[in-house]
């Protein structure tokens, strides 16, 4: 069990019997040592999702129901990191980029270092940490209220301001996908907000692991062919999902 898994262990261990745990009772639950399950609590605790106490843990009391962002991170790295390596090459000197709040966007923004010229419209607090420091290139905050799962902004306010702007192209993820419906996402904000983004761009790309592929969530963002190009990490899939689009 990787890092990432234990943590999700500890947090619906914490959520769904108890407030309180152990380091010995999830060392045993888990098969790990002690020291290890100390260094997730730590983690944990680093995010503000619990509270280290003598022996173990109790559940931070405003914890959110949406998987926190140190665990999503960490889901599925290498198709992430397959994605931006092809999603990047859509990008080129002098654009203007939106780009939103996933952490499959966040990975392609770890990819833009080499770039000199660019500017960046996003509504995730991350991003705007991560490129900060990088010459050559702009940064512009989506502002709206502050969504501490995700370090996002949402909102009317961010909303209207991204209605505002004009961009070359968009980067976006999604929480479920098919081909008849579709991006979806299970919050209608976030679902709003994007469609902002594209409606405000001459280009858009879909970013996702084909672990969102053929699931659906209440609030449509916009159909296939909308999209300019939807990128897997599966160039099988992505090949499937081009050729049914065009029918």
């Amino acid at each position: 069990m990787n890092s990432s898994s234990r943590k999700e262990t500890i947090l619906n261990v914490l959520r769904n019997y108890s407030n309180f745990v152990t380091v010995n009772q999830l060392s045993e639950r888990m098969f790990v040592s002690g020291a290890t399950i100390r260094r997730d609590l730590r983690d944990l605790s680093d995010s503000g999702l619990v509270r280290r106490t003598r022996g173990g843990a109790v559940l931070t009391e405003s914890i959110s129901t949406e998987p926190p962002m140190i665990l999503r991170e960490t889901r599925n790295e290498m198709q992430k990191q397959i994605i931006a390596t092809i999603a990047k090459n859509h990008i080129t000197e002098g654009m203007t980029v939106f780009m939103d709040s996933s952490t499959t966007v966040f990975t392609l923004a770890r990819n833009l270092g080499h770039f000199g010229d660019l500017r960046v419209i996003t509504n995730n607090l991350k991003i705007i940490w991560l490129l900060a420091g990088r010459k050559g290139i702009d940064i512009i905050c989506v502002g709206g209220a502050l969504r501490e799962s995700s370090l996002s902004f949402f909102g009317e306010n961010a909303l209207r301001y991204a209605g505002e702007m004009n961009a070359d192209a968009a980067f976006l993820s999604c929480q479920g996908f098919t081909v008849a419906g579709g991006a979806s996402d299970a919050r209608e904000e976030e679902s709003y907000l994007k469609r902002a983004y594209i409606e405000n761009s001459r280009s858009s790309y879909l970013l996702f692991d084909t672990s969102k592929m053929d699931k659906e969530y209440l609030f449509r963002t916009a159909p296939a062919p909308v999209y300019t190009r939807i990128i897997t990490e599966s160039n099988e899939v992505n090949d499937y999902i081009a050729a049914a689009v065009a029918r």
